[in-house]
C-alpha cells in the first residue's frame, strides 16, 4: 500500500514522461521507504529548462540510464545539474546487433500482432536477470546506494527509454531489497498505466515506425510494448527469486552492504 498518495508520487512533468517517486511503501522491519530519494522515469532527452531545474533540486547523486548504446546516441540525456555519477548499460562490445538497440530490432523485422509484441516482452522480462551487462549495471547500482553519503546527494534516479521495462525490473529489485511486499512492487510497477496516457501516444508512435520501417504497423500492435502487465515483471521477479539471495550470489552484494542501502532510504 502507498503510503503518499499518487498525486504526490507521480510528477506531472511536462517534458518527461512517467517521472515519479518510488519510495513511501512500508519496507524491513515495519520500516518506511524514504520519499524524497527514489525516483524513476522515461528518457531525460527532452527536459525543458524548467523542468531541468526542478529535477535538479532534487538531491539526485547517481543516474542510471538502462538504455543501449543506439538509443543513447539518438536521444542523449539532459542531466540534471550537480548529478555526480551516471551509470549506463554496457552493450557487449563490436557485437552486430548494437547497431540498434533489442526491442527496436524487433519492432523493424518481426512485430506484427499484440501477441508478437506480448511474446517478445515475456522473453524480454525472463532474461533481463540473468544478462551479464544487465547484472554489472544492477550491481554497481546497489553499490553506490550501499555506501552512505550526505543526504542531499543521495537521491538516486533510474531511468530508460519509457520508465517501465528495465527501469521497472531495478526498482523492483531495490524495493525488495528494502522489503516492500510483491504486491506493493506491483502496484507501483502498474502505475505506468496511470502516470501515462498510452491510448494518446501509440497512434504517433504507429505513424512514425510505419515511415521508418517502410511498413504499416498496427497501433495495437504496440499495446504490450508501450503498456505494463503483471506477467511482465512477474517474470523477472521469478527470474531473480529470493531478492537479498539473488543480490549476493548474482549481483556480489555484501551483508554489510545491504544493511548500508537499508540503513539509508528506511526511515528509522
Amino acid at each position: 500500500m502507498s503510503l503518499i498518495e499518487n498525486s504526490e508520487r507521480i510528477r506531472p512533468y511536462s517534458s518527461i514522461y512517467n517521472f515519479r517517486d518510488f519510495g513511501a511503501y512500508k519496507g524491513h522491519d515495519g520500516r518506511t521507504l524514504r520519499s524524497g530519494y527514489l525516483f524513476r522515469s522515461a528518457h531525460l532527452n527532452n527536459l525543458n529548462d524548467e523542468d531541468h531545474s526542478d529535477i535538479s533540486a532534487l538531491g539526485i547523486g547517481l543516474i542510471v540510464d538502462l538504455r543501449h548504446g543506439p538509443e543513447r546516441a539518438r536521444q542523449p540525456s539532459r542531466v540534471p545539474s550537480n548529478a555526480p555519477q551516471v551509470f549506463t548499460y554496457a552493450d557487449p562490445p563490436n557485437h552486430e546487433d548494437n547497431k540498434v538497440a533489442p526491442h527496436e530490432a524487433f519492432l523493424q523485422h518481426e512485430l506484427m500482432t499484440a501477441d508478437d509484441a506480448h511474446g517478445y516482452m515475456m522473453r524480454s522480462y525472463t532474461a533481463r536477470p540473468h544478462d551479464a551487462a544487465f547484472q554489472k549495471i544492477f550491481g554497481d547500482s546497489l553499490r553506490f546506494l550501499g555506501h552512505p553519503k550526505p543526504n542531499e546527494d543521495a537521491g538516486v534516479l533510474v531511468h530508460c527509454a519509457a520508465g517501465k521495462d528495465r527501469t521497472g525490473t531495478l526498482c523492483a529489485l531495490v524495493q525488495g531489497i528494502l522489503g516492500v511486499s510483491r504486491d506493493d512492487i506491483m502496484a507501483d510497477y502498474m502505475l505506468t498505466l496511470e502516470a501515462v496516457d498510452i491510448e494518446a501516444i501509440i497512434e504517433p508512435a504507429a505513424k512514425m515506425f510505419s515511415k521508418r520501417y517502410g511498413r504499416e504497423i498496427d497501433p495495437q500492435a504496440l499495446w504490450p510494448m508501450f503498456g505494463v502487465a503483471p506477467e511482465f515483471l512477474e517474470a523477472s521477479l521469478d527470474g531473480m527469486g529470493n531478492i537479498e539471495r539473488y543480490a549476493k550470489e548474482k549481483l556480489g552484494i555484501q551483508d554489510t552492504e545491504l544493511e548500508a542501502i537499508r540503513s539509508q532510504y528506511l526511515d528509522p
